[in-house]
């Protein structure tokens, strides 16, 4: 280690290859300098056939250490492999294929780096599901829904197509935990979120936006689809047992709006959601509230 530390404070080539051939040409001239240096000395025993023959051994150990650079430099190739390998997820997050079929120490190092990059790959891959996933429902949290809303907000934008919102809130929620305990109340927002999972198509987004606040995005869908649905959902939701409480125990209140043209955010969308939401609190809950478009 102390060698390799003076070593690098000595000037040399910047390249990895570069340093090896240096240090090819040193180790194999270090003889033939110390020969040459030597002969010099005694010249006067020195003849010129014996000068020919150390030309000879010059050139033998140049061509030498050039083969011994090429054989080098093919044994670097795995190193190669792995700096390209690293520096192309790095940027682009392209899991490499790297070869296995080594049984040295080079294949180690490849097939150890193949590993460790794909298990590096799928903890990314599930933090970043856990950040845009409701942990006690499954479904997308708030953080979700405004990363893909907004793209669909820009589609909808591009091509003039409709875009409506859906806003639900479960009706005295505290009441439900407060009698039956939180335990209930997160089985209650579990078998929601399951009963309006199913009801919806896999191009609708839905994300849990609040404690018992929820969210539907309907790409091209017109507002009197989205208050159909709506409808439906309410209907569905206040007739059936959810956790095993009574029919008409889980109910919820509901806002449709459709995106208006000058509407480019999800913010301003949901804004009049909510404001439609309450006006359905305050009309006496387990109702759909909806508003043309102005």
């Amino acid at each position: 280690m102390k060698i390799y530390r003076l070593f690098n404070r000595l000037p040399r080539p910047r390249s990895f290859a570069g340093r090896v051939l240096l240090i090819c040409f040193v180790g194999t001239h270090i003889p033939l300098i110390t020969f040459a240096l030597w002969a010099l000395v005694k010249n006067q025993a020195f003849g010129r056939e014996n000068w020919a023959d150390l030309l000879v051994l010059l050139l033998a150990t140049l061509a030498g250490t050039a083969i011994t650079f090429v054989l080098v430099h093919g044994m670097l190739a795995p190193v190669r492999v792995v700096t390209q390998a690293l520096g192309d997820y790095r940027q682009n997050k392209n899991l490499p294929a790297l070869p296995r079929n080594l049984s040295d120490e080079a294949g180690t190092m490849l097939g150890q780096v193949q590993e460790t990059l794909e298990e590096l790959d799928l903890t990314l891959s599930n933090l970043a599901r856990a950040a845009e996933t409701d942990p006690l429902t499954g479904i997308g949290n708030r953080r979700w829904l405004a990363s893909r809303a907004e793209e669909q907000i820009d589609r909808a934008q591009r091509t003039q197509a409709p875009l409506c919102a859906i806003l639900f809130d479960l009706d005295r929620f505290k009441a439900i935990n407060d009698r039956y305990g939180h335990a209930k109340g997160d089985a209650v927002l579990v078998g929601v979120s399951r009963f309006v999972k199913g009801e919806l198509r896999s191009s609708h987004l839905f994300a849990r936006t609040g404690g018992e606040e929820f969210c539907i995005i309907l790409p091209k869908t017109s507002l009197d689809d989205a208050v159909a649905l709506a409808e439906r959902l309410q209907r569905g939701l206040s007739g059936q047992s959810i956790a095993r409480l009574d029919p008409g125990v889980v109910t919820a209140s509901f806002g449709v709006v459709e995106r208006e043209a000058k509407e480019k955010d999800l913010s301003s969308l949901l804004r009049r959601a909510d404001d439609l939401l309450y006006r359905a609190k305050n009309d006496g809950r387990n109702q759909v509230a909806t508003s043309t478009l102005a």
